[in-house]
């Protein structure tokens, strides 16, 4: 498996490229409504386009088991695609036992508890969630349908042809879980940057809080912009905090890809977009508009065009 993965038919191209779900099953099956999607079989099915899941399709929202098995029946009726987002990692490393019975690895407060609360949704039939964090270990990190590619957070070439032997036996191995996630392994940063993007970290005396008044010492960053020169502001990239319109000084700059201008488009979410366009580049478009935190969730309907056009999102509201 190489991530291309399953590589559709040359002329098959006519893609639905959905954002970050987090649990909001009945919003993605109005979504899917909106897409021209139906209901064959038990399986959403379009009659001649196919849904890619960018990642993150549990946590936070009301029904992640929902979502799972709404997504993976497509996945194996094959009318979508999906990847594995951060959110999926940390569940497999948590809900996935290493050599000692515990944890492959233990999230942070946050995200441990958005982690014991999806696993409530399956209270009284742990089975089934072994079953469905197992499905996940199936899924790629990345994906190049033809012309586009698809990554939850960053692309970059390197990484990519690092990441594409963990697939050889069909799945993420228990012992690519133990390599990824320690942090001393040569694979460790790849996929990290491939899930969560590049971050930056603020200067000791910068302080900047969050709405919930969590300090912050990094933060998200363009990573198809040449940073040296940038300040703060011009470099941040779907950050719920202001950050000031000053250079970034140049120390603070780790050494990272620039995604090429001339690269093919990329499809990424992540980046919890609200108020902004979604379209950052040429060639890179966010399709995460936030239905996490009160936002959207995003569909963007890609025809084989060359150029990207707002006029191809297609929105699914939260309930007022």
């Amino acid at each position: 498996m190489t991530h291309s993965c399953s590589r559709p038919h040359q002329d098959e191209h006519f893609y639905d490229i959905i954002g970050d779900v987090h649990g909001h099953h009945l919003e993605l099956q109005g979504l899917l409504i909106k897409l021209g999607y139906t209901i064959i079989g038990g399986v959403w099915t379009h009659a001649y386009r196919k849904a890619v899941f960018v990642g993150d399709f549990i946590n936070r929202g009301p029904s992640s088991k929902g979502v799972i098995h709404t997504i993976r029946d497509m996945v194996r009726a094959g009318t979508a695609y999906a990847i594995l987002g951060n959110h999926e990692i940390n569940a497999i490393m948590y809900f996935t036992a290493d050599i000692d019975g515990g944890p492959m690895r233990t999230p942070g407060n946050n995200n441990k508890r958005l982690l014991d609360r999806f696993a409530l949704e399956y209270q009284g039939h742990p089975q089934a969630l072994q079953k469905d964090i197992k499905w996940m270990r199936t899924l790629p990190l990345f994906l190049e349908l033809g012309s586009i590619r698809v990554v939850h957070a960053y692309w970059n070439d390197v990484h990519i042809e690092q990441l594409k032997g963990l697939y050889k036996g069909g799945k993420l191995r228990k012992r690519h879980l133990r390599e990824l996630a320690n942090e001393e392994s040569l694979l460790h940063t790849a996929f990290a940057q491939t899930t969560k993007g590049i971050e930056l970290s603020m200067p000791a005396d910068l302080v900047i809080k969050d709405s919930q008044n969590i300090k912050r010492t990094n933060f998200r960053v363009k990573w198809w912009l040449v940073p040296l020169g940038k300040t703060f502001k011009e470099l941040s990239f779907g950050n719920k905090f202001l950050l000031p319109d000053y250079t970034i000084p140049s120390q603070l700059i780790s050494d990272y890809a620039v995604y090429n201008k001339k690269a093919p488009i990329v499809f990424i979410g992540h980046y919890s977009l609200m108020n902004t366009s979604m379209i950052a580049t040429k060639n890179v478009c966010c399709v995460d508009a936030c239905i996490a935190n009160g936002g959207r969730l995003a569909a963007y309907r890609y025809n084989g065009e060359n150029e990207l056009y707002e006029k191809n999102f297609v929105f699914q509201q939260l309930p007022q």
